[in-house]
């Protein structure tokens, strides 16, 4: 069972344990712009796509030789980063991080001399994605994720049936979005922001730890959805008032 609550410890998106000694001495180390490294890296990162895993600073690694390496660039590598970023986070900065690493789809093919059109189409489809997951507009973006438009088809046909789970990597990042501001739920509208019909919003909450309660999700207490107020109490001493007053008699 995967707990849907926000994170609190960053360890894992720095370094994450599923990173081979080796992948960590290349990032780290001073082979980290040497590009006869790059089948390394790439490789790494489809077993990212495979084992469903993720690793952010491996990812940009490969961004950064493409940079200084454009004769080496991989479209379809690139692709697939930004849709591991695109479906690990909802307000870090990670597919903003990728897509920084970048200069335009067509200047890259150019330098690859590549006739598929497929990094021009999908980089914007992609960014606009992003733009509906960090303003959490989620069913504005299963509109469009589900819509029938080029980029749309070449994504879900050509990139998304490498990747393990990608639905429920999106899902799962919404749901802790949620959690972060939301103690109970309608069942409603949740359906709506994860795109799930009746029975299998029931199923994806039992899988993420919440519970029911007639027809609301209930999320536990993580923090985020339980704020207090706090009382603040300060001790001011005679002598620091005494010099509080005569400062503000000039």
């Amino acid at each position: 069972m995967t707990v849907a609550v926000p994170k609190k410890n960053l360890a894992d998106w720095h370094s994450p344990e599923t990173r081979p000694e080796v992948i960590h001495e290349l990032i780290h180390g001073v082979d980290r712009y040497n590009p006869t490294n790059l089948p390394y890296m790439e490789e790494y990162l489809l077993s990212q796509i495979k084992e469903g895993q993720y690793d952010l600073f491996a990812n940009l690694a490969i961004l950064k030789l493409y940079q200084f390496n454009p004769q080496h660039s991989n479209p379809d590598i690139i692709i697939h980063i930004l849709i591991k970023s695109l479906s690990s986070t909802v307000h870090g900065p990670d597919f903003n991080l990728s897509l920084g690493l970048l200069r335009e789809p067509t200047a890259i093919l150019h330098d690859i001399e590549s006739d598929d059109e497929s990094l021009s189409i999908l980089v914007p489809y992609l960014t606009n994605l992003h733009d509906l997951i960090r303003t959490c507009q989620f069913t504005k973006f299963w509109t469009e994720f589900n819509g029938d438009s080029e980029a749309a088809n070449i994504l879900k046909s050509r990139f998304l049936p490498s990747h393990a789970h990608p639905i429920d990597d999106l899902r799962l990042q919404f749901s802790l979005s949620i959690a972060s501001c939301f103690s109970s739920i309608t069942l409603t509208q949740l359906s709506r922001w994860l795109n799930l019909n009746g029975s299998e919003v029931n199923e994806w909450i039992e899988k993420v730890g919440w519970t029911f309660e007639g027809e609301k999700a209930i999320i536990p207490k993580n923090g985020d959805n339980d704020v207090k107020a706090g009382v603040v109490k300060e001790n001011v001493q005679l002598n620091q008032l005494t010099k509080l007053v005569a400062a503000a008699a000039y």
